[in-house]
Parts: C-alpha cells; sequence; structure tokens
C-alpha cells in the first residue's frame, strides 16, 4: 500500500468516526486549505513532518509509523485479540453451561470454554444454506479455549485460510490458526459497533465467510467497511451493505497453528 492510498484511509476512517463531516473540514481543522490538503493527501507533495505531527495530535490513536512506512497497524494498540496458550490436556472438571450452549470447564484456578468449531473455513466457502450458522451434529466439532471469566452470548470457533491477514507479525492470522468469536446479533448493528476495541471479525455474507478488520461503520446508510491486514493488491479494502450480511462475529482470541519442528 502506497503512503497516499494510507493517507487516504485515515482520512476516509476519521470521516466515517464523525472526528470531520467532509474533507474539506479535516484539512480546516488541521490547519491547511482544502487544495493544500489535498496536494499532501494525493502525494502530490512531500509528506512533512509539520503534518504528521498535527494529525497525531488531532488523533492520539493513530500510529504515524504506519502512515509514515506502513510499520505495525493503523491504529495504535490496535493488537487486542489475545494469542491462547496452550492447554494441558490434563483432566478438566465441568463448571457450568451457558444459554447458548458453551460449556465451561475449570481446572485448579484456570477456566476454559468449549464451544462448536465451524467445519469451514473463514476465508472459503460457506456451505450452510440456512440464515444462520448452525451446528449439524455429523459435521461440526469442538474447541477449546482458555478464558478469563463465564461469558454469555454465542461464541464459535472459526479456523483461518489463505494470507489476506498475515503479514508476518504477532497480529497477523496464519492459515492454519483458530479463533474464538462472538456474534453481534443484528438488532445492535445499527449502534456505533465498536470495533477500535474489537478490530478483527468474521463476517458471513453470500457464500463466504471472511476473516478481516473492520475500519468503518457508516451508521446513516448502514454500511460496514473491511479492511485485509496483507497490502498486496488482491485483497483491496470494500464496503458492503448490511442487508447484505447474513452474520457478524468478533474476534476475542487467537489459538496459532500447530508448527512442525
Amino acid at each position: 500500500m502506497e503512503m497516499k492510498e494510507r493517507l487516504r484511509r485515515v482520512v476516509n476512517w476519521l470521516i466515517a468516526q464523525g472526528k470531520a463531516g467532509s474533507q474539506r473540514e479535516l484539512a480546516k481543522v488541521l490547519g491547511y486549505n482544502a487544495s493544500a490538503f489535498s496536494q499532501v493527501i494525493n502525494g502530490h507533495v512531500p509528506l512533512s513532518d509539520k503534518f504528521l505531527r498535527r494529525l497525531s495530535a488531532f488523533e492520539p490513536r493513530l500510529n504515524i509509523e504506519w502512515v509514515r512506512n506502513g510499520s505495525g497497524a493503523m491504529l495504535a494498540g490496535e493488537e487486542r485479540v489475545v494469542e491462547a496458550e496452550p492447554i494441558d490436556d490434563g483432566e478438566m472438571e465441568f463448571y457450568t453451561e451457558n444459554t447458548k450452549g458453551c460449556r465451561f470447564y475449570k481446572k485448579g484456578d484456570q477456566l476454559y470454554m468449549t464451544v462448536r468449531h465451524v467445519p469451514y473455513a473463514a476465508f472459503g466457502q460457506f456451505a450452510n444454506e440456512s440464515d444462520r450458522l448452525e451446528p449439524n451434529d455429523e459435521d461440526w466439532g469442538e474447541e477449546t479455549y482458555e478464558v478469563d471469566r463465564v461469558a454469555h452470548g454465542h461464541y464459535l470457533s472459526f479456523e483461518v485460510k489463505g494470507d489476506s491477514m498475515d503479514v508476518g507479525t504477532r497480529q497477523s492470522f496464519e492459515a492454519g490458526d483458530r479463533v474464538l468469536v462472538r456474534e453481534l446479533e443484528r438488532e445492535h448493528w445499527r449502534d456505533r459497533i465498536r470495533f477500535d476495541d474489537h478490530p478483527f471479525w468474521v463476517v458471513v455474507f453470500g457464500s463466504s465467510v471472511l476473516i478481516k478488520q473492520m475500519i468503518a461503520q457508516d451508521r446513516k446508510e448502514g454500511l460496514l467497511t473491511f479492511h485485509s491486514l496483507n497490502p498486496s493488491p488482491e485483497y483491496a479494502d470494500f464496503t458492503i451493505s448490511e442487508d447484505e450480511i447474513r452474520n457478524l462475529y468478533y474476534v476475542i482470541r487467537k489459538k496459532p497453528r500447530e508448527r512442525a519442528f
């Protein structure tokens, strides 16, 4: 991704967040006229340290090194997905079950949650033709994750396929990783989705199940914009209407794939 593309993404994100009503308004807030601001974000003039300082002061969460050279993620501290520790295979004692069928176990002071594992990956083809992801006892397995509390809500486990979210950092999702996700019920989609707190999502639409980073929400139009960490051109950002989405799940925990040594 070129610098001008990163700058445009920042501008679009700030507008989507309600920080400014338009590019012209954002330029004014940062102390530039519309023409000078456009020259900067379109790469027609060099990006100055002064511009970056103003941008950082306006939105402290922005990772200026990402804006400058693509290092890390757009938002500082964006890596909020907890990487799961290996689970000891010793005996665990059943503790409780929530109303959505997620079971909790204890071993000593540690709590574990067992959820249904979806038999098709977060990237590939979505084979179930029902309106929701509903488990078929013959096909669905289970996966266990270490957790810090008994949680309510609908949780599932997905396996990652493909490399659209793999950039070789701890923030990445590699093929073979498994992720624990919680469903965001449709009734909450028109609220402000807290994708600053939960940047990574499994989104189900049409025949696709994708794991992506959510970067913008247009509440008025009912639109969500998703981003791939991999900057390769085939993984361009895309915007989709809420009406086209079947399910939304935010990623809570990642279990890295087993590696052969």
